[in-house]
Formats: C-alpha cells, structure tokens, sequence
C-alpha cells in the first residue's frame, strides 16, 4: 500500500485505506482490516456510501461541476483544524470561540461582496474536513446556500464527513490535495493555523499567484495575544509566522482599536471588495 493511502471507487462505494495511521483508528466509521498485526501494518478503512466523491484524476470535472460560473469569485479560508480546551485556555481563547469568528468573517465577506456586486457568484473552497476552520466554511456554505467544493486525500479523508451533501475531490497525496486547493481558489483567507497552512499561504501567493489576505483571527479576540509564531522550530500560527518573517516596508501590518476583531472585519471586507473588483467582468464590477 502507497504511504500516502489509497482511495478507489468499488461497486459505487468509495473506500479509503491507510497503513499505520494509528491516528484515525478511533474515528467514526473507520476499522482496521487486520488488528491482530503491529500498529506498524494495521490497515484503516473508511467507506464512503452517501457522498459525492471525485478521484485524483478528476479534478476538472469536480472544478467544472460545483466551481465555475459567470462573474463568479471563489473563496478559500485555512487555519486551524484543532484547538483544544488547553490550547484555548493557554492562548486567551473560549473553546468555540476561533471558528465562531471564522464563520462570522465568512459571513461579512460574503454580504460585502454581495453589497458591492449584486448578482456577483460567490463560491467555496475548503479542505472538507468536519472540524475547525474547514467546518467553519462548510457551515456558512451551506447557510447561504452556496456552491461549495471540499478538497482532501487520503489520509485526511478519514476527517471527512458522509452523508453532508458536500462535494469532495480526493487527490492522491496530500502535497496535490495542497496544490489543488489553491489552484481552485481565488482569494485565501489565512486565518491562522500551523505548517500546513503556512505553506499553503506562502504557495497561493508566491508560487500559484493567488491573493491572499492575512488575517490574525486568534490575536484579534485573544486576551493574551494569542500562540506564538513560532515554538521549539515549528510553526504554531502561520499567519503570525508570516508577519514575523515577511516584512512589507510602509504597509500596514496590524490594526489598533477599541474591538481589534471588529475593526480586523471591516478592513478584511473593504480589502476583499476591492481584489474582487479585478477578478469580474466589468459591467459587474462598476455597475453599483
């Protein structure tokens, strides 16, 4: 078996396995196909009965299916999948309280993209995974009853809900699933998170080109300022990671009010308003 999992569609069912992900052995639905062997070999299997699934070879189609369309803007938003009650505690966070932001932020980008450009096809873009800042997006797709596209692999697929309605595109390996999410997107909001999202960040823009907005979701509603950029030479939050190690000489690079969360909001709309105007046609973008 491929390091990375397996994913293949049998008799209209799709199944994921992976070897030695001792990781996954307690989540919902998933079993091992043979216990009595080391951790080491155990085999994780998790099927997929009631779910639109698309495989490593059919990314257009999935794209295609549930992305494209006319004056259309795809969001993405990364950053934490996990935060536990200590983290919460230690970083001056209520348990609930980063993705409830992230949601809210969804939300605003949402009404003012909508507000500026009537009519304008607001998408989604996510990891699908059914936890932290991919349920956060999930959950405001679906409450404004857009078109959303989950994208995963393998090993995270075992993080991914069924039955949900949500579309997904498995790639074969994660650095695919990483390469087709920001080739689907066309704004990211980075909202926080640790290396994986930093290195998402760093390739939409530097490397696929994507605008990507920067957005301290944890400083702005922490009472201690929030995880550290960097701890012990690993990213603990990337976009904090990012305003250390990247310097912009006379941008601004923070905001300073009376509600940090409430004024961080208002910028991330008015900065994603004004990217957007650049990705629709023209009559849209200067019609209102």
């Amino acid at each position: 078996m491929k390091s990375n999992g397996t994913v293949r569609r049998i008799d209209g069912t799709v199944v994921v396995r992976i070897k030695g992900a001792t990781h996954v052995a307690t989540l919902p639905n998933v079993v091992c196909l043979n216990p009595e062997s080391a951790e080491p070999g155990r085999v994780y299997e998790k099927r997929f009965l009631d779910k639109e699934i698309y495989l490593p070879r059919q990314y257009q189609r999935a794209f295609d299916a549930h992305l494209l369309g006319l004056d259309t803007v795809v969001l993405g938003m990364n950053g934490y999948s996990l935060l536990t009650e200590k983290q919460c505690l230690s970083w001056g966070v209520k348990p609930g309280a980063y993705e409830a932001a992230c949601r809210q932020l969804l939300r605003e980008i949402y009404r003012a993209l909508d507000e500026a450009f009537p009519g304008i096809d607001v998408r989604f873009a996510h990891g699908a995974s059914d936890t932290g800042v991919d349920r956060a997006v999930i959950q405001v797709a679906k409450e404004l009853n857009r078109p959303q596209l989950g994208h995963s692999c393998p090993e995270f697929m075992f993080y991914v809900q069924d039955g949900d309605g949500v579309p997904v595109y498995v790639a074969a390996t994660q650095d695919e699933y990483a390469n087709s999410f920001i080739r689907s997107l066309q704004i990211l909001i980075a909202a926080n998170g640790r290396q994986q999202a930093f290195s998402i960040d760093i390739d939409a823009a530097f490397k696929m080109l994507r605008s990507v907005i920067l957005v301290n979701v944890l400083k702005s509603i922490s009472t201690t300022g929030g995880p550290p950029a960097i701890a012990d030479g690993r990213v603990e939050d990337a976009v904090a990671a990012f305003e250390h190690l990247v310097h912009a000489v006379g941008q601004q690079m923070g905001v300073i009010a009376v509600d940090p969360y409430h004024a961080l909001v208002a910028h991330i709309r008015d900065v994603t308003v004004s990217i957007a105007r650049g990705l629709i046609s023209p009559e849209r973008a200067f019609s209102h």
